[in-house]
């Protein structure tokens, strides 16, 4: 295992293993420059400016333990590559936050993250530093089929030590395999409040496309590097 310490390595390698996964996925419209907003240069944005959030439980992740996750993406392009980028990401453990950023590039932080059920919603809340920014519910109503693309592309990059430049500037392509269990369609709501280190009221939402409850097996393979910045 190529990780630090050498003696003991703060996560295993890859792949990851998440049975039972289950939380609430909302994908919406937004402003086309609001997605240039929050794109690396080297990425382009997609066919439309969609965007999605999702608000997630993992009761078990092999091997890595239990924990919880929130991330937004967008719809981008890398050359003739398009599929969903990651430029907000928060984990619950130290161990999803490390493993994510240095294998994948993942922009995660830590965060407190809850996914709540009642008998006729599900609330997700993201809150960091004391700011509540993110306040989503679905409120599931009918059994829902719709294509769940899991292909996202991160931008991973890395400081060099002596402060000289990069030593890593590069972006991944990871297509996570997903069995769907169960999904439920019905009426949603986003709320964003403001927060200096976490801006995701950038990608305000114009107008909901769908919002749902979601159970799900992933498996999170490595990534492919389909592009190296010099």
């Amino acid at each position: 295992m190529k990780s630090i310490p050498v003696q003991a390595p703060l996560y295993p390698e890859p792949p990851y293993r998440y049975p039972g996964a289950r939380g609430i996925l909302i994908v919406y419209e937004t402003e086309r420059s609001s997605v240039e907003k929050v794109l690396p240069d080297v990425l382009e944005v997609g066919d439309m400016p969609l965007a999605f959030l999702g608000v997630m439980e993992y009761p078990e992740c092999e091997p890595l333990g239990p924990y919880n996750e929130a991330y937004i993406m967008v719809q981008a392009k890398c050359g003739d590559v398009s599929a969903w980028f990651n430029p907000f990401m928060w984990v619950t453990t130290e161990e999803a936050l490390t493993a994510g950023r240095e294998i994948w590039g993942f922009p995660k932080k830590m965060a407190e993250i809850r996914v709540v059920q009642e008998e006729e919603r599900v609330t997700g809340t993201v809150e960091r530093k004391g700011v509540k920014f993110i306040e989503a519910v679905v409120e599931p109503s009918a059994p829902l089929e719709m294509p769940f693309e899991a292909s996202i592309l991160t931008f991973k990059q890395m400081l060099k030590g002596d402060g000289t430049g990069l030593d890593v500037k590069k972006v991944l392509l990871t297509t996570n395999p997903l069995k769907i269990k169960k999904m439920m369609g019905g009426e949603g709501r986003i709320k964003f409040s403001k927060s200096k280190e976490d801006p995701v009221y950038i990608l305000e939402p114009k107008k909901l496309a769908a919002s749902v409850y979601v159970e799900y097996d992933m498996t999170l393979p490595y990534g492919k590097i389909i592009k190296t910045v010099v």
